[in-house]
């Protein structure tokens, strides 16, 4: 079983490594790969003082002329890279240093060489892009890998200096003995997927691989960029040939071989919501599932290939279970159906789409027991359960697509009556015989093709761990020896050998996967073998709980953090900076698609109503809301989406700073959500459709974020983050800072930031401060910054005051004259100045200050302190694709605060991705033979649109783009903004022109509202909104992966069974 291997070698100045394949030593035709930072030994100070991105350049290199310049590292051959990473301000490669042949899944007997390698990784190493620190073997050793005696998740990985590699915890969790790789085929794919993908005469073959299952496809982007974007031909063709990229697959590879038939069991863990049994539950707003698991049995026997699969994953809602775990399994469901349904129906879709059709087994308890389990209303295991089955009748889809099989486990085997798991068997058999298995001939490429699985089950209890493990051991043992009974090639002897053999295999599959999940092995194993336990089975399963029971509660976080930071998920991003490959090409290609943007897109407008409100650490009373949340009239007119910020949300004291009690923003969670659907009903009466759901929420000490939804828009929602930024006591504590959130509408992205700057009248240059080191140093996944958003909006107590004595800005307030006190205002001031917010826009204000009030009251402060009336919560917004319609406070009397208000508009744009990616292809690609041909031409990407546009002689049409619906009409728009100009520089900020008659009370209010005013108020003025910009989101980001399918297009027509 042979691999490719290289040598590694290095350049100390300017610092590059080099993986040379160890055949090109002796070719004089032999090339080698050179990775490097832009820059060489200044790649940190070339990615910018703000954390910017960091360029990497990748070559192919002659080695005759090239390597010359390299000097080899003291070390043996290794794998190949699984990648690149950035990491606490400097760049690292990993190598795969050390690793176990499993099996050949192309030999007959799964022995000897067929060309189909798979190997267990058992160590890696990290080296320094930038530092040749790390290159002796000295600073080499990483503890945590599966020779060692060390943990990776004790952070230590310090040498016998005392030098501690930075990534030496990912190296360890790399080399834990979880991970695989297959060097000359497509491990990330099924049998059937690479036999199809084979007949249809794809040639990508292993440099194509299944992103949900690849778990370093994040490390690896630039590497494929570079082969799809960057590489000619003939690059391409060695690229591929040798080998230097490893995809690779968390799970488990358990081989058995007998004289006449081999066998394999091979599990696939998925990337898309990865981490520890009780940190990562349910599933997200991409559809992907917690603990997700494909498992697929290889049975090679009379010259013919088996293969069937199963598929394994947590429950398809928002559910979670917080706090210490002694045992019980109290959930928290935090999504209604209508909610949740957006969700559910991307997860079933990704199976439909990859399997065919789907039977759902749902092992959960039908009924809540006294003891050993919560019984409140909707927090038991029971509870669950039925709350899945409800999902999926709301998906409305044919029972032949998505059946639903409920089978309470723990229930049925009561008494050790494990028999009892045939009773579900029986009950699957239908169905398991119309989903079939895979079937073709050993011999031969591309193979022939005998049958295809046409459907999958998927299994799930609380964990997907012990009892998932043991049901779906019994379906592939029903399966695979129905299979053996109807192929008269095989004796009984083998089929029974077979069938034994794979009972141990799917008991050790189930150890691997509980170790990967809750960090000890399955309990069960016994019965999985045996289908009985006795008391050895007993006394295991109580060891392996009261392990789990310590891990999960006390050693877990290690572990989440570290895949995190592999998957760049998380808070990776506060100590990763993005990797961007240098692509000469890149500029010219993004410059050419921007041109079609129009025509294969369409665009649409979606309203939002924001809010911030200070709660100066008051719970909620249980008081009436008032005209607070109050909507339009009009059904055109209603949000789609409402955003609440608040701060102060608890007491700033010691307590809330050490541990912020979440009981609070519970509460308002669950109030929000109850009063904006009240307040929808009220504004629209019968004209009222849908409800609106809490999507996400959370929370920084004081600051929390609430983002609420309409059901019609959470279809277009996808690529939800939320991410938290500290600037108290100069970025330790959380007493001041933010909460992020970046969501995806469509293909346009919104940055939402609630925050609350530094307090004190004074403290002008501090509140700068704050603004600043949020805007470069929060961060989302991958990299992503505030600033790299289609639009973006603060809302927040910015603590901004207004520089006037207190008599004079309280007459000016009484005399009805906000103009003039505006002119004192210190944000305004700051925005003109260009010291902070300085590319912001902020609608012009025409409501009286909103702080600070005797709590309570409408009466400004008349403590002792008596401070100055100001605007200190504010909204302010940046990006053509957002403006504000409204800008208004509301008159509620909960805080020594009044909240702020604001309608915004969103122009939201959906981009045909597929027409997309072939332009994407083709603009490179004619590229390449431009250059190759030394031709000059400009490529016009007018032609290659209606080339994609009729695939198959047949033209597609894409609906034209629609303009926002709700905008004036007579309104000039600017000049587009490019990257040397932007139309918001040509004129002051907004918040620096404000009418001279002001209105004041919340205009969706009812008239009738009566309002305790201790000021005078001016009177009601119409709004005046500033212009939409022409400029449009960004087509298409060329730094990240285009190929790369976000699964938001899924249709949800009816589909007919096959």
């Amino acid at each position: 079983m042979d691999s490719k291997r290289f040598f590694v070698y290095v350049r100390s100045y300017p610092r590059a490594i080099a993986l040379v394949p160890t055949h090109a030593l002796s070719s004089a035709a032999g090339t080698f790969l050179a990775v490097s930072t832009l820059g060489g030994n200044g790649g940190s100070a070339a990615a910018g003082d703000d954390g910017g991105d960091v360029r990497i350049s990748l070559e192919i290199r002659p080695v005759a002329s090239d390597l010359q310049q390299f000097t080899p590292l003291d070390m043996d051959s290794i794998y190949g890279t699984a990648g690149l990473l950035d990491y606490q301000g400097d760049t690292y490669m990993f190598l795969i240093t050390q690793a176990q042949a499993q099996c050949d899944l192309g030999s007959p007997d799964g022995r000897t060489a067929g060309g189909q390698t798979v190997y267990r990784v058992q160590q890696t190493i990290a080296l320094s892009l930038t530092d040749n620190i790390y290159d002796s073997p000295a600073y080499r050793r990483m503890p945590g890998a599966m020779h060692d005696d060390y943990h990776y998740a004790s952070g230590d990985g310090g040498d016998m200096y005392g030098v501690t590699n930075p990534c030496a915890a990912m190296c360890g969790f790399l080399g834990s003995g979880a991970f695989y790789f297959a060097p000359s085929f497509d491990i990330t794919r099924t049998r059937q997927s690479q036999s199809l993908r084979s007949v249809l005469g794809d040639t990508r073959l292993a440099h194509d691989p299944d992103g949900k299952f690849q778990w370093n496809g994040g490390l690896l982007r630039v590497f494929g960029e570079y082969r799809e974007h960057v590489c000619g031909a003939e690059e391409r063709r060695r690229f591929d040939a040798a080998g230097y990229a490893v995809s690779l697959v968390e799970g488990s590879v358990e081989a058995w071989w007998g004289e006449a038939a081999a066998v394999f069991v091979v599990s696939r863990s998925s990337s898309m919501r990865s981490g520890m049994r009780f940190l990562t539950r349910g599933v997200d707003d991409e559809g992907g599932v917690a603990n997700e698991v494909e498992t697929e049995v290889i049975v090679r026997a009379a010259g013919r290939e088996f293969a069937h699969v199963q598929v394994r994953g947590s429950v398809p809602v928002f559910w979670t279970q917080d706090g210490v775990q002694l045992g019980s399994h109290r959930v928290r469901i935090t999504r209604s159906v209508r909610a949740t349904l957006p969700a559910t129906k991307r997860h079933f879709g990704d199976l439909l789409m990859r399997y065919g059709r789907v039977c759902a087994v749902n092992l959960l308890k039908t009924q809540a027991q006294e003891s050993g389990e919560a019984l409140e209303a909707g927090s038991s295991e029971a509870a669950l359960g039925r709350f899945y089955r409800a999902m999926v009748d709301a998906m409305r889809l044919p029972e032949a697509l998505v059946g639903y099989q409920a089978f309470d486990y723990n229930g049925e085997v009561r008494g050790g009556n494990f028999d009892r798991v045939h009773t579900l068997i029986r009950r699957l058999t239908p169905s398991l015989a119309d989903h079939r298995y895979y079937l073709a001939t050993c011999e031969g490429q591309p193979p022939v093709v005998l049958a295809l699985q046409r459907g999958v089950q998927r299994t799930n209890c609380i964990d997907c761990l012990d009892r998932t493990n043991v049901v779906q051991s019994v379906i592939s043992r029903s399966v695979v020896g129905e299979y053996l009974r109807h192929t008269a090639a095989v004796s009984v002897g083998v089929r029974q050998a077979v069938l034994a053999a794979l009972a141990g295999m799917w008991a050790a599959n189930g150890d691997r996967l509980s170790r990967v999940y809750a960090g000890t092995g399955a309990l069960k194993t016994d019965v999985t073998v045996s289908g009985k336990s006795g008391w050895a089975g007993f006394l295991s399963d109580a060891t392996k709980s009261l392990s789990r029971l310590v891990q999960s509660n006390f050693q877990d976080r290690g572990k989440q953090s570290t895949i995190d930071l592999l998957l760049g998920a998380g808070d990776s991003a506060l100590v990763c900076r993005p990797l961007r490959l240098h692509d000469p090409y890149a500029a010219v290609v993004e410059r050419e698609l921007e041109k079609c943007l129009p025509r294969i897109s369409a665009a649409r407008s979606v309203r939002g109503m924001l809010c911030t409100y200070n709660m100066h650490g008051r719970a909620y009373d249980g008081s009436a809301l008032g005209s607070w949340l109050a909507m339009p009239r009009s059904a055109a007119e209603r949000p789609d989406f409402v955003a609440v910020a608040f701060q102060e949300i608890v007491p700033l004291d010691v307590q809330s700073v050490v541990s912020a009690d979440p009981a609070n923003r519970r509460t308002w969670e669950r109030v929000l959500a109850a009063e904006l659907n009240r307040q929808h009903r009220r504004a629209l009466g019968d004209q009222a459709e849908g409800e609106y759901a809490l999507v996400s929420s959370e929370q920084l000490v004081g600051v929390a974020l609430l983002f609420f939804a309409h059901e019609s828009l959470l279809p277009s929602i996808h690529g939800l983050q939320m991410a938290k930024h500290k600037t108290g006591l100069g970025g330790m504590a959380g007493t001041k800072g933010c909460v992020a959130m970046h969501v995806m509408l469509n293909d346009t992205s919104l940055c939402l930031v609630a925050a609350h700057l530094a307090a004190g009248a004074t403290n002008v240059a501090e509140r700068n401060a704050d603004f600043h080191a949020i805007r470069r140093g929060l961060r989302f996944r991958y990299g992503r910054r505030i600033d790299d958003h289609d639009c973006t909006v603060w809302l927040g107590d910015l603590n901004y005051r207004i520089d006037l004595p207190n008599d004079q800005a309280r007459l000016l307030i009484a005399q009805g004259q906000p103009a003039s006190l505006m002119m004192y205002d210190q944000l305004s001031m700051q925005m003109a100045a260009g010291t902070a917010f300085s590319n912001y826009t902020e609608m012009p204000i025409t409501f009286a200050p909103t702080y600070k009030f005797d709590p309570g009251t409408d009466t400004y402060d008349t403590s002792e302190k008596m401070r100055v009336p100001s605007w200190t919560d504010r909204i302010v917004y940046r990006g053509g694709a957002v403006r504000m319609l409204k800008y208004y406070r509301d008159e509620i009397r909960l805080s020594d605060h009044k909240p702020v208000m604001g309608m915004a508009e969103v122009h939201v744009v959906e981009v045909d991705k597929g027409l997309r990616r072939r332009i994407v292809r083709e603009l490179y690609a004619r590229r390449h033979v431009v250059e190759e041909d030394g031709v000059a031409a400009e490529v016009r990407v007018e032609s290659l649109i209606e080339v994609a546009e009729e695939p198959q002689g047949k033209k597609k049409k894409m609906p034209p783009p629609v303009p926002p619906q709700r905008s004036k009409p007579g309104v000039r728009l600017p000049v587009p903004s490019s990257d040397a100009h932007a139309w918001w520089d040509d004129e002051a900020p907004a918040a620096r022109r404000l009418p001279g008659n002001p209105a004041l009370i919340n205009p969706f209010a009812p008239h009738s509202l009566s309002i305790d005013r201790s000021t005078p108020l001016p009177s009601d003025q119409p709004d005046t909104p500033s212009p939409l910009s022409s400029e449009q989101p960004s087509l298409i980001d060329l730094s990240s992966d285009p190929f790369a399918d976000d699964g938001s297009g899924i249709s949800w027509e009816p589909i007919e069974p096959i």
